[in-house]
């Protein structure tokens, strides 16, 4: 970036200083994660090319809709959660993931995981798809007791830690519906009752894993990044609480449709709680106007903030009008997509300036973070991005499936620049 220390420095830029410790983990470990989550990222951009003509359809349901949907949340989006927490635990509670090894083991469990699901789905394969939805749900499990062990060693008790907390908890519960989902699907024991299912499956995992992890994860990294000082926290706490409750609420399979309603206006006072924390930080941010990271990250912000809008319309007619039902969830799982996308450009440089360059620091001159990677181009891939999702998006909600599908090409060439980006990046040593 360009406020980091120069060639001559003495001691390792402070940003840089915030998502590595001595304690961190080689650089392998979010590796392999991010690696992995990119590779999903793109298949899963150009899945959404097949299949666009059932999502201007509103097919959501249709197996080779949900086979793409999962390359985005189980590879893209858990995994680089997975490596994320990994390289910034050390950081936010004071202590390494408590079993490297066993950190190793969840990762190829969900790898593999993913790829035998998606595999089972798009080719009606049953044993597949159990195997798959078993491998993920072990994945799940250990990551979620690695972090437990993990976070019941540290001292502090911040908002980050509840909030990586409560997630832990959901990390358990998630693949419970899940595996239950991926039996129905050949053995059909849940009747019409699998659409409630679905629906509770989709919002514990999205409130109760990906946003609580979100909430934490930015308390910590937003700040440090926009150079934000003094914005109100109280925002993060209620979000973390609202969070917490609306997912423990939905994650309960009983309680009828006032528990269900209870629950979702939870969920949304969270969402709008973590909203209004994050703009805090971007409005006392003293770095954002030449950042293509924090830019691509405030646009899945306000993706959010429009799923937020379209979701009681398109959850109250559910079934009854599938296109909106269709058009809220590309909203929401694309938002997740550019806010996870734009700290891409801000965490890979790090950790490569750090683990290959920053060692030479006072030895010999040394690029800046910033100069690992070109700022036009990534600015030209987020505006690609951001431009082949709202075209989707107004395609699936015009019922125009070539204008989904020109989107869907168009996001699909954002996430072979992003994966471009982040390889040309990787592959950087001194000279």
């Amino acid at each position: 970036m360009a406020g980091l220390l120069s060639a001559r420095a003495s001691h390792p830029p402070a940003a840089t200083a915030g998502v590595r410790t001595a304690a961190s983990p080689p650089l392998a470990l979010p590796g392999e994660h991010f690696a992995a989550a990119l590779a999903s990222f793109v298949a899963g951009a150009l899945g959404l090319v097949l299949v666009a003509p059932d999502l201007a359809a509103g097919a959501f349901f249709h197996p080779r809709v949900v086979a793409v949907v999962h390359l985005f949340t189980l590879g893209w989006i858990v995994l680089s959660i997975f490596g994320a927490l990994c390289q910034f635990l050390p950081v936010a509670i004071g202590r390494a993931i408590r079993w490297e090894g066993l950190a190793h083991g969840s990762f190829v469990l969900q790898a593999a995981g993913v790829t035998i699901f998606v595999t089972g789905l798009a080719t009606g394969h049953g044993r597949l798809l159990t195997a798959g939805a078993a491998c993920v749900s072990a994945a799940f499990f250990v990551f979620a007791a690695n972090l437990a062990a993990t976070l019941g060693g540290a001292s502090e008790r911040s908002l980050t830690w509840w909030a990586l907390a409560a997630a832990s908890v959901f990390l358990v519960i998630t693949p419970v519906y899940g595996f239950l989902l991926a039996l129905n699907l050949h053995a059909d024991l849940l009747g019409s009752d699998r659409f409630l299912l679905v629906a509770r499956h989709a919002h514990v995992a999205g409130a109760g894993v990906v946003l609580l992890v979100m909430v934490g994860v930015a308390h910590r990294l937003l700040p440090m990044f926009l150079l934000s000082h003094g914005a109100d926290e109280r925002p993060g706490r209620a979000a973390a609480v609202l969070l917490s409750g609306g997912a423990a609420l939905l994650a309960v399979p009983f309680g009828g449709m006032a528990t269900v309603a209870a629950a979702v206006l939870l969920v949304a006072g969270g969402v709008c709680a973590f909203l209004v924390q994050a703009f805090a930080f971007y409005r006392h941010g003293r770095r954002t106007k030449a950042d293509p990271g924090l830019r691509l990250a405030a646009a899945g912000l306000i993706g959010l903030a429009a799923a937020l809008a379209v979701a009681p319309f398109a959850l109250r007619a559910g079934l009854s009008d599938v296109r909106l039902l269709t058009t809220y969830h590309l909203l929401l799982v694309g938002a997740l997509s550019l806010f996870v996308a734009g700290h891409y450009f801000k965490i890979v440089p790090f950790l490569i300036w750090y683990h290959r360059f920053g060692p030479l620091v006072g030895l010999r001159d040394v690029p800046k973070v910033h100069e690992l990677y070109s700022q036009r181009l990534a600015t030209a891939t987020g505006l690609v991005l951001v431009a082949g999702w709202l075209v989707m998006v107004a395609g699936v909600a015009l019922g125009h499936a070539h204008c989904v599908r020109v989107g869907a090409c168009l996001f699909a060439a954002g996430t072979l620049l992003e994966a471009g980006q982040v390889a040309a990046i990787a592959r950087r040593r001194p000279a």
